[in-house]
């Protein structure tokens, strides 16, 4: 009886031992292209409501979003409020419907963009339906187009950029209205 029970605890331990392998050798045998399309279609993180702020070089940048969603290294956003505050106190403000922001490629792109800038001796506004961002060249691009308008004149361009300090390049002209009335 003895020896019966013996034989019985090593056959289960060998079963227990041979389960453990075969477990063992289907992970090992992992199909990866298999385990990556399954991490392809995780769903996104949802987020609400958010606000941003961060200050870079002296100046306040806030960015506020009813719905971001974030798959991978891109986060979506719905709806984009963008504010840039100066160390002057200048402010420049951007609302856009949709937004885009790669964390690999540290850039950004939003789309039906509306806003304002403040300068020295006026508040310019401006409209766009795409504007693209990049910290690397720290620039606004504007590759479909840039409408800049205020109570005297209004600007229009099929190509323009902006850079950090304010300054607008033309590269493509620009046609320009003028509304002042002469006094």
């Amino acid at each position: 009886m003895k020896l019966k029970k013996g034989y019985l605890f090593l056959l289960f331990t060998l079963f227990i031992i041979c389960v453990m392998a075969g477990y063992i050798f289907r992970d090992l045998n992992l199909d990866l292209e298999r385990l990556r399309e399954s991490l392809e279609n995780v769903p996104p993180i949802v987020m609400e409501n958010l606000e941003f702020e961060r200050e870079i070089s002296g100046e306040l940048w806030r960015v506020r979003t009813p719905v971001a969603e974030r798959r991978h290294d891109i986060v979506e956003l719905h709806s984009v409020d963008v504010q840039r505050r100066f160390a002057s106190g200048k402010e420049w403000f951007f609302t856009g419907m949709h937004g885009l922001y790669s964390e690999t490629a540290e850039s950004a792109d939003v789309t039906d963009l509306v806003g304002t800038m403040e300068t020295d001796t006026r508040v310019l506004n401006l409209e766009s339906p795409f504007l693209s961002w990049s910290l690397n060249e720290n620039v606004f691009l504007f590759p479909r187009g840039l409408i800049v308008y205020d109570t005297e004149f209004l600007l229009e361009t099929d190509l323009a950029s902006l850079d950090e300090s304010g300054i607008m390049a033309l590269n493509e002209g620009a046609v320009i209205r003028w509304r002042k009335i002469a006094e």
